[in-house]
């Protein structure tokens, strides 16, 4: 986490081993990063319409950030950008309350 005080609690990171320890259980995550070829494709498909409805883009200064925001304005026009201070990028775990506020807000 970027903020060590509001780093992932040991319990969870506990949770979080042992959900993941068994076998198979890791596959979703590996097929998702060994199908960044076929996304990127995909991508550059969809991207050549931009999306017509609002975006809310939320990421976290010492992560995405501002990177996130221009990211998703490529293929939309109507784009609000939330950047949390002090947070990495597990924005739910690291700020629950702002990430939750920002989504509130923008529904």
């Amino acid at each position: 986490a970027a903020d060590k005080t509001r780093s992932i609690p040991e319990a969870d990171r506990r949770a979080y081993i042992q959900a993941y320890s068994g076998p198979g259980r890791m596959a979703a995550g590996f097929a998702y990063f060994a199908s960044f070829p076929k996304t990127a494709v995909d991508f550059a498909e969809l991207a050549k319409t931009r999306l017509a409805i609002p975006v809310l883009s939320i990421g976290g200064d010492k992560s995405l950030g501002e990177a996130l925001g221009e990211q998703t304005r490529l293929v939309a026009s109507d784009v609000t950008v939330i950047i949390l201070k002090d947070t990495g990028h597990w924005i739910l775990e690291e700020r629950p309350t702002e990430t939750i506020s920002a989504l509130e807000r923008f529904l």
